[in-house]
């Protein structure tokens, strides 16, 4: 046994890194811009989900607004770089911070409510800042605004994204799993057990609320923004869709709510599946494809698909410690 529980951590590391090096030298090895595009769309998701997970899957506060600060985040850079001529990286930084303004704003006063009246609460503030933004004349209004033009060639300008999106949704990663190994993430998983109980404990749960809130918007924004560099033009129907809230949903339920590996899986399964299912079946067919998934999952994995691990772990543990069980009954 003991051989075992050694044996698996460094299993798990070399996965890990063997994983990184794929992504490294992916764009090396594969040349094609498509699997690129789908690569970063992948890289995107993996940066939504993770945010979405830190509020919705650790703290149980569903929010249906973390489009806002997408959508903010890509009108930041296009309003820096079109008016200020702002360099890219400096700008995609700064619509991380207006991510964090905006979650402060917000989220100390939704925070206060809870369950549904919470999740209305943000998708109403996101619909809001959809119609503020589709109002304002000087960003283009209903039709939006055209971005500066990368500097790379067409053979070339697919790769410095790609590394952008893959280094944002590894920080993103990283950072809910330092945040799950900490008193934060410990406070607020006790918060969604029963927030009564853990403000009667002591944790200032508007406070662990706020703080998560704020976290989870920065990676939001900052994607949002090379989102919006890399199509080069963005628009209020497209850049705040609820169509990106919907999805962050269904690939969180898909992986597992709650789990560092479960918004990996939802978002590289869903993103690779709807190019498939585009190429097979047709965009028509793609959302009731999606739905019965998703009710599948729901009833047979109602923890997600990463669930199947521990319950293949359990399998195999089992017929061991039985066998132990036996052996040491002989012994006695």
């Amino acid at each position: 046994m003991k051989a075992t529980a050694t044996v698996r951590p460094y299993t798990g590391r070399i996965a890990i890194a063997l994983a990184c090096l794929l992504i490294v030298l992916f764009p090396l090895v594969v040349q094609e811009r498509y699997y690129l595009h789908i690569a970063i769309l992948i890289f995107i998701y993996i940066t939504l989900v993770q945010s979405w997970n830190l509020p919705g899957g650790f703290a149980g506060y569903i929010s249906f607004g973390h489009v806002l600060f997408f959508g903010m985040g890509g009108y930041t850079v296009g309003i820096l770089m079109n008016f200020l001529n702002v360099g890219p990286t400096w700008a995609i930084l700064a619509a991380g911070g207006v991510a964090i303004v905006l979650a402060l704003l917000f989220g100390s006063i939704s925070l206060r409510l809870r369950g549904v009246y919470f999740a209305i609460a943000t998708l109403a503030v996101a619909i809001i800042g959809k119609l503020v933004i589709g109002n304002i004349d000087v960003l283009g209004g209903a039709e939006g605004m055209l971005l500066p033009l990368s500097p790379w060639s067409i053979e070339f300008e697919k790769i410095p994204f790609y590394y952008a999106a893959a280094g944002t949704a590894a920080a993103a990663t990283l950072t809910m799993v330092l945040i799950r190994r900490s008193n934060l993430g410990f406070r607020l998983l006790a918060l969604k057990d029963d927030e009564d109980k853990a403000e009667a404990s002591g944790i200032n749960t508007t406070k662990h609320k706020v703080i998560a809130f704020i976290i989870s918007a920065f990676f939001p924004g900052i994607i949002g923004g090379l989102h919006a560099y890399y199509i080069g033009y963005i628009n209020p129907a497209a850049n705040f869709s609820i169509l990106y809230s919907a999805n962050v949903l269904v690939m969180a339920a898909f992986g597992g709510i709650g789990t560092i590996g479960g918004p990996i899986i939802g978002a590289t399964t869903f993103v690779a599946l709807s190019e498939i299912l585009s190429y097979s079946v047709g965009s028509q067919f793609r959302l009731g494809i999606y739905g019965l998934i998703l009710v599948l999952v729901t009833i047979f994995l109602p923890r997600g698909v990463i669930s199947l691990r521990e319950t293949l772990r359990s399998r195999r543990r089992a017929p061991r410690e039985q066998l132990e069980a036996t052996t040491s009954e002989r012994g006695d």
